[in-house]
């Protein structure tokens, strides 16, 4: 199936995001849709093959940069007032301009997110659980909390150097302190989860409590792969992800 690639900015807080769309050509009837996010440092293109994919499905797929979310990031923002909180609400901006698109259909909108994008796109569906009917999250990173919550942000010297990004207290302040397992399970729709047993950044475990937290989880563990999938797997987890969200 061809499919057609366009610019298609959204505005969050007042500043632009940049996304790309992708659509099957010639389509008649409304397309259902899938929102991807990237992970941490990472952006639009890095998921361009799984829009690919998906927009050969039969999908609309968007794919966007989070503000100030990757140093190579075509949004607008500083990555050092970046945070979990102001990721979450760029992917509600998203969603909402999605919805509202005329060639949507409003019941099949689904999300999709790797690690950091993962762990957004958790925590934006469990306050939003009835706009998306469904997820797919790649090894997310629900390790945040744990990781960041010891840091006193009094003590934080500006900016911080992390993972190849400069990061500010913002981050720190913006990681949730609740209970995210349980707020990931007030989502109640069919959520595919994959994550790979040799994860050195995001033990599996993260996702084994997530799936024990979620109503309609299904779980595929991919063997010896870690954070950030070998090409023969990731080629393997796309046509899982796309085979999923069309019988959704």
């Amino acid at each position: 199936m061809k499919i057609t690639v366009t610019e298609m900015p959204c505005k969050s807080g007042g500043k632009n995001i940049f996304g790309m769309l992708y659509l099957p050509e010639g389509y008649k009837e409304k397309l259902p849709a899938v929102i991807l996010s990237h992970g941490y440092n990472s952006s639009c293109s890095h998921v361009s093959d799984m829009a690919q994919s998906l927009a050969e499905k039969g999908f609309a797929a968007y794919c966007y940069d989070f503000c100030g979310g990757s140093s190579i990031s075509k949004s607008e923002g500083k990555t050092t007032d970046m945070s979990i909180e102001s990721e979450i609400e760029d992917l509600k901006n998203v969603a909402a301009m999605i919805s509202g698109c005329s060639f949507i259909d409003r019941e099949k909108i689904f999300l999709y997110g790797e690690s950091q994008g993962g762990f957004v796109s958790a925590l934006a569906a469990s306050q939003m659980p009835d706009m998306a009917a469904g997820m797919a999250l790649l090894y997310p990173a629900f390790c945040i909390p744990d990781n960041w919550l010891p840091t006193d942000p009094e003590e934080m010297t500006e900016p911080v150097d992390f993972m190849g990004m400069k990061l500010s207290r913002t981050f720190r302040e913006g990681v949730p302190e609740y209970d995210v397992f349980k707020a990931a399970g007030r989502f109640k729709k069919p959520v595919l989860l994959l994550h790979g047993d040799n994860d050195k950044l995001v033990d599996i475990s993260y996702s084994e409590k997530l799936c024990s937290a979620l109503a309609d989880c299904r779980f595929e563990i991919f063997k010896n792969e870690g954070h950030g999938f070998s090409p023969e797997a990731r080629q393997r987890m796309i046509k899982m992800v796309a085979d999923f969200l069309s019988t959704v």
